[in-house]
């Protein structure tokens, strides 16, 4: 029986001669699985299939946008009667309406995967009725619609976040969540862009506003992950969205006076990305840094080679798209492995029982 210094020996010895790789190793260091009588890993394995959005789910969330969008066309059709309280009964009451249904369905013993659809439909549709609605009872308030008010509508933004995450604590779902961390975020910059609303400032001072409310969107996500640990799924999931706010604001900002800098910061988020991609294993990330890395490469190639002539721009960002396309292969590669069950011929779904 060898000691477990010589077995961690052994290990290091294979691994420096590329007999085992470090993903045989994951595979081992992997929760275990009994072939044949472990129902425990045939649950995990199908709670892993169910946490992924279907076809079905996508769906029904389509559905609830076009019901939304039927609200705003008879909205949109009452509008010339001037009566506010229809239009907010129409906005915020429909909306809290179909909160209320969605929480009755939800409250009902008998849940299968349509009910579970329908109530997810119904939550985004009165999440986005309710939104609505505080934006018509701010501005009928404030005495108009002719112009944006900042300052109101980050409050307005605040209150309305505030209300999504309370009725979340009564059902329990994380586009609930989500809405309400967004719109709370969101209120930061509308309340920044009031102060300043009446002030000339440079573009790149907006730019940074946007760049610090992207950061606080993925960082507010990682709060919400701690205080709530039953909701790990809610850790990281504006990660994509708050990456590609930051790298579309740098690029466009590149194209201002102070352009070289923010190219060289868009050149340095991009890097940063992928790096952050590899960290946290998530291909959105990649994806995006992806995208924006094969437009800057086109960019520079025509903004600084122009001279050049169109060949030679053209043949630049032909040899820079095909290097960023073989840098995000490689990364996807090389770091983006699986080592779950579905993963491993050993691991054959057929075989759990």
């Amino acid at each position: 029986m060898k000691t477990k210094q010589e077995l961690l020996q052994d290990i290091s010895a294979g691994l420096s001669d590329g007999v085992i790789t470090e993903n045989d190793l994951r595979v081992f260091l992997a929760p275990a699985v009994t072939i044949g009588s472990s129902s425990d890993a045939a649950m995990q394995y199908s709670g892993k299939k169910a946490e992924k959005l279907s076809a079905v789910d996508i769906m029904f969330y389509i559905a609830g946008i076009v019901l939304f969008s039927a609200i705003i066309s008879v909205i949109a059709q009452s509008w010339n009667s001037g009566n506010a309280l229809l239009h907010i009964f129409l906005s915020a009451g429909v909306g809290a309406g179909l909160w209320t249904i969605a929480y009755r369905l939800l409250a009902s013993p008998e849940q299968n995967d349509v009910r579970s659809g329908l109530i997810n439909a119904l939550l985004l549709t009165g999440s986005l009725t309710v939104v609505t609605g505080g934006y018509i009872i701010t501005n009928e308030l404030i005495g108009g619609f002719d112009e944006v008010n900042y300052i109101p509508s980050a409050i307005m933004l605040a209150i309305v976040g505030v209300i999504h995450i309370w009725f979340d604590r009564l059902v329990k779902r994380n586009l609930l969540l989500q809405m309400g961390v967004l719109l709370c975020v969101l209120s930061f910059p509308a309340f920044l862009f009031g102060l300043l609303q009446f002030v000339e400032v440079p573009v790149d001072v907006w730019a940074i506003i946007v760049l610090i409310s992207a950061g606080l969107l993925a960082y507010a996500t990682r709060v919400v992950a701690q205080m709530t640990p039953d909701r790990p799924k809610i850790r990281g999931s504006f990660d994509w969205i708050a990456a590609f706010i930051v790298l579309a604001t740098m690029y466009l900002t590149s194209f201002t006076e102070y352009g070289v800098i923010w190219l060289m910061a868009l050149i340095g988020g991009i890097f940063g990305i992928f790096y952050l991609s590899i960290v946290n294993q998530n291909k959105h990330l990649l994806g995006s840094a992806s995208f924006f890395m094969v437009l800057t490469v086109i960019t520079i190639s025509f903004r600084y080679f122009s001279g050049f002539g169109v060949t030679t721009s053209l043949v630049l960002a032909t040899i820079g798209l095909l290097g960023s396309a073989a840098v995000a292969s490689n990364i996807n590669k090389k770091y983006f492995t699986t080592s779950s069950i579905e993963s491993d011929p050993k691991f054959d779904n057929t075989e759990i029982k």
